[in-house]
């Protein structure tokens, strides 16, 4: 699948260099450039590129703001967000971008979000097809993980990982594609960056001001935040008493 991108950045300099890079990955072709968000709106009404990469710092809207709008308009387009700084993940991954690049940018690091782009553009599983395994990153290979066998997934380090009793395994998914794939009946999104299984949470426990945060069943007693918009959606599952 040929993959069409733009680059936006206010800086010319990291434009060509992620330009040259993108040259280097298969059959990608960039097809226009913009320094801003009103130059990328009209570049995607121009051309409707398959994937837009995004710098998070930019005069006017910052990148995840723009990817917002862009997708609203856009619905078949995936963006990349690219930035020096990495406090815009979790943000840019509740915004359901594709993938969030930190700089500079290593090529293998870029090609991986090619390849996100060209599996999310082939599409997700329909409704009623849930994923039951998973091939996970491990070393220079890919092993088969269970789902069943995972106790959460979160956002750490510009990956999402799928922690088990065992190991933890580096996934090539947002937290926001997963949620899509992934059993509403087994498992839970308790925060932006957190996914649990619901027979793994051991315990709800306050943490004052009306939120909670939950233990979970695995050997170093984890525990993970419960946002507090999600709180009502648990309460559903496992009501809290007392």
């Amino acid at each position: 699948m040929n993959i069409r991108a733009i680059v936006v950045d206010d800086e010319p300099l990291a434009r060509d260099e992620l330009r040259f890079m993108l040259g280097q990955c298969e059959d990608v072709e960039v097809v226009g450039e913009a320094r801003n968000a009103p130059e990328a709106q009209g570049l995607c009404d121009e051309e409707r590129p398959d994937v837009a990469f995004l710098d998070l710092r930019m005069p006017g809207p910052d990148g995840v703001a723009l990817a917002e709008t862009l997708m609203a308009n856009h619905p078949d387009l995936k963006v990349v967000i690219v930035s020096a700084h990495d406090e815009g993940a979790l943000r840019a991954f509740e915004a359901r971008v594709a993938d969030y690049l930190l700089k500079p940018v290593r090529l293998d690091r870029l090609r991986q979000a090619v390849e996100r782009v060209r599996s999310a553009s082939a599409g997700a599983p329909s409704s009623g097809e849930r994923l039951e395994r998973i091939a996970v990153r491990r070393k220079d290979a890919y092993v088969v993980l269970e789902l069943g066998d995972v106790i959460y997934f979160e956002v750490k380090d510009e990956l999402v990982w799928a922690v088990t009793e065992e190991d933890r395994f580096a996934i090539d998914k947002t937290l926001a594609n997963l949620e899509d794939e992934l059993d509403p009946e087994a498992f839970f999104r308790s925060h932006r960056g957190f996914i649990a299984r619901y027979d793994r949470i051991r315990a709800i426990e306050p943490t004052g001001a009306g939120t909670y945060q939950l233990l979970l069943d695995h050997p170093d007693e984890p525990k993970i935040p419960l946002a507090r918009e999600r709180a009502k959606k648990l309460r559903e599952r496992i009501p809290f008493s007392g």
